[in-house]
């Protein structure tokens, strides 16, 4: 019959998870050790009032909103969200061919690093699939003249195989000072669907925000066996538990490095 959909060992929806949960497998296998690392670089970053940056545009905002403010999270993760970088439309204003323009725009995203509180002593994490636009690109190299340490959360197959747009020649992943792969192939989609050219389903997005909390509580648990005073309440009412009786009160002062 015309349309219909033929018999698979596996459901679409099936292989999709399946595979995803392949990816983040194998991210749990083999790369503990750098999650481990990087984790322990935040924890450090934070105890001295530092501040963990966390940028991203497009799809690769969508981790950096996750991460923090969100029950699970705490002061100090600090997100660097630019709305210009993530749409609210499809076309017209706000849409996504204006988002496109900023993105690969040389000199925008240093116009607006420079309002957000960076400090040497920071690090920066930074979420991208391929790693190779203008705005990744010069936040990185901003974060770098300020001898901040810079994370990639990436494909590094894509950050591999994509060629190089910033006029430098740089890619994100030839500067980032740590690289944390999703494995996520340079697509995006994971399933392959009979008589479509392109697969579908993309992983970058969730992936790239399981590696994100699962530093956020490595992180946390550095953070606890020093005795640091973490404030995770994102309730307004008194919390005993808090070092403040509000999450926003605290993640100014962290702003101001109090």
């Amino acid at each position: 019959m015309s349309g219909q959909v033929q018999h698979r060992d596996k459901t679409t929806s099936v292989e999709y998870l399946t595979r995803l949960s392949s990816l983040l497998d194998a991210i749990a296998q083999k790369q503990d050790a750098t999650i481990t690392t990087v984790a322990t670089l935040m924890a450090d970053t934070i105890s001295r009032r530092g501040l963990v940056h966390l940028y991203g545009s497009g799809h690769s905002m969508l981790p950096v909103l996750e991460i923090f403010p969100r029950y699970g999270s705490f002061v100090g993760l600090h997100p660097l969200i630019d709305p210009r970088l993530l749409w609210f439309n499809v076309l017209g204003s706000g849409g996504v061919p204006e988002m496109l323009y900023l993105q690969n725009t040389e000199g925008y995203s240093p116009v607006f690093l420079e309002g957000q509180h960076l400090q040497a002593g920071d690090m920066m994490i930074i979420f991208s699939h391929s790693g190779t636009s203008a705005v990744v690109i010069d936040a990185a190299r901003y974060a770098g003249e300020r001898n901040m340490p810079v994370v990639a959360i990436m494909s590094r197959q894509t950050g591999e195989d994509a060629p190089a747009r910033h006029s430098s020649g740089q890619k994100l992943i030839s500067i980032a000072d740590y690289i944390l792969d999703t494995g996520v192939p340079r697509g995006e989609g994971l399933v392959e669907v009979e008589g479509l050219l392109e697969p579908v389903g993309a992983g970058s997005t969730i992936v790239a925000t399981a590696i994100g909390l699962a530093l956020v509580a490595s992180c946390a648990e550095r953070l606890a066996i020093t005795g640091y005073p973490l404030v995770q309440s994102v309730r307004v009412e008194a919390n005993e538990h808090a070092a403040y009786n509000n999450v926003y009160e605290a993640y100014e002062q962290s702003l101001r490095r109090q």
